[in-house]
């Protein structure tokens, strides 16, 4: 089930016009999008497990991760808003969803498809399924996939680590927050908070 919020009144009145909105035409709007799969059973689910790093997303071909302050506030709220849902675990093989968080500092876009890795998949970053410590087939999203990640984006996503780790690690959750930089090109955390906790309030899968 997808969800797109955009947060400004303007970007409410083009949306109305849309049975999906053109993702291009709200690039530089405050925005927050969530999709989940409508066939996981998210009561089932009971632990989770976070890493301790926000992924730090650019250009360039090596691994780095979101530094500071922001990083640890970024992840702090994440947890605070799954915690509510979730019991949080210390051991990656106690738990049945692994939360992945990434910082787009960037623009990239992708097309659609219903399996496959992530558009990163294939650098040298840390979000890959042999992370979460399985032997899975690569990932597989249960949705469409058509994204424009723009620059100072914030991307959350579930995977459900109770399925056998033969199969493709499936993504059951996912959240894209655009337009939280402030008009300096700084980050604002106001706005990244606040777009996190509407990420989980517009899912109502997951109360």
């Amino acid at each position: 089930m997808k969800r797109m919020i955009p947060v400004l009144l303007a970007t409410i009145a083009l949306v109305a016009c849309e049975k999906e909105p053109d993702t291009d035409k709200l690039d530089n709007h405050y925005l927050v999008y969530t999709d989940y799969d409508s066939n996981t059973n998210f009561g089932e689910l009971m632990t989770y497990y976070v890493p301790d790093s926000v992924l730090y997303i650019n250009s360039g071909n090596k691994k780095e991760y979101l530094q500071g302050s922001a990083a640890d506030a970024i992840r702090q709220e994440f947890i605070d808003n799954m915690d509510e849902h979730y019991l949080r675990v210390d051991n990656m093989a106690d738990a049945d969803i692994g939360l992945q968080l990434s910082y787009v500092a960037s623009t990239y876009t992708f097309a659609g498809y219903t399996g496959g890795g992530p558009w990163w998949y294939g650098y040298p970053y840390y979000w890959t399924p042999g992370y979460w410590g399985g032997y899975w087939g690569g990932w597989y999203y249960p949705y469409p996939i058509v994204y424009s990640y723009t620059t100072g984006s914030i991307i959350g996503e579930m995977v459900n680590l109770s399925v056998p780790e033969e199969k493709k690690l499936p993504v059951i959750w996912s959240t894209y927050i655009s337009g939280i930089l402030s008009p300096q090109g700084n980050l604002s955390m106001e706005k990244t908070l606040t777009g996190i906790d509407q990420a989980f309030k517009q899912t109502s899968v997951l109360k």
